[in-house]
């Protein structure tokens, strides 16, 4: 996958999602983190250093599955670049970035695949959501990004340790964004705090802030909810 490949799919999203930015994708590396698929350093876009990182098998993927991380990670830089605060404010930057940020990405991929696998009421075992080498359903997908919130809410129980707190609300921010498309969300939402043994009343508004698109309403809830966890 070339650069000028990359920056023709840009161009295409920019041009679906009305983003009104001249910024181009000027390289990419094939280096991102073991365990990740993709990313932008948002330390290098704070330099205007627009740079994908990608996992050295990506070029190896189906189209679909690119298609999918592509627009996840089209919709952080889109973020990014329209994002409500002052450059020099930069913490308020970062936590946009891994809260509403992750939720809309998630969202707004999932709703690319659904949208051009059918219309109609949601089945979870009937949608087909693409993976590196072959398909899953909408309810593994959903499935798995609880389980791997659950091992990190687990371990954030144990340690303390803030890095895993961010692991774990950046799959709550997933599983949130998935849910979206729910007519129920709220129901399956409900039966997932179960799961993780979280109260709903701290979860539910985080998720209608989710819902209303005030990312200013969404950042205080990082914090508020790590507080109540320890």
């Amino acid at each position: 996958m070339t650069l000028q490949e990359i920056n023709k799919r840009w161009t295409a999203y920019k041009t679906e999602y009305r983003v009104d930015s001249p910024v181009m994708i000027e390289e990419i590396r094939f280096d991102a983190a073991k365990g990740a698929e993709s990313s932008f350093d948002v330390t290098e876009l704070f330099t205007e250093h627009y740079i994908l990182h990608l996992s050295d098998k990506f070029p190896l993927y189906r189209g679909e599955y690119i298609d999918f991380i592509l627009c996840h990670e089209f919709t952080h830089l889109a973020d990014f670049l329209t994002h409500p605060y002052s450059y020099n404010v930069v913490g308020k930057v970062y936590n946009y970035m891994n809260t509403w940020s992750e939720y809309h990405a998630s969202r707004r991929c999932l709703g690319m695949v659904l949208k051009s696998a059918f219309s109609g009421a949601i089945d979870p075992e009937k949608s087909v959501i693409p993976q590196p080498f072959k398909d899953i359903s909408l309810r593994k997908l959903i499935n798995d990004t609880l389980g791997h919130a659950g091992a990190a809410l687990e371990e954030f129980r144990h340690t303390g340790n803030q890095q895993v707190y961010r692991f774990f609300f950046r799959y709550l921010m997933y599983l949130m964004g998935y849910l979206s498309h729910f007519e129920n969300a709220k129901d399956i939402l409900s039966y997932c705090l179960s799961f993780l043994k979280l109260e709903e009343e701290m979860f539910l508004p985080l998720y209608q802030a989710l819902l209303a698109g005030e990312a200013r309403d969404i950042i205080p809830f990082f914090d508020k909810i790590m507080k109540a966890l320890q």
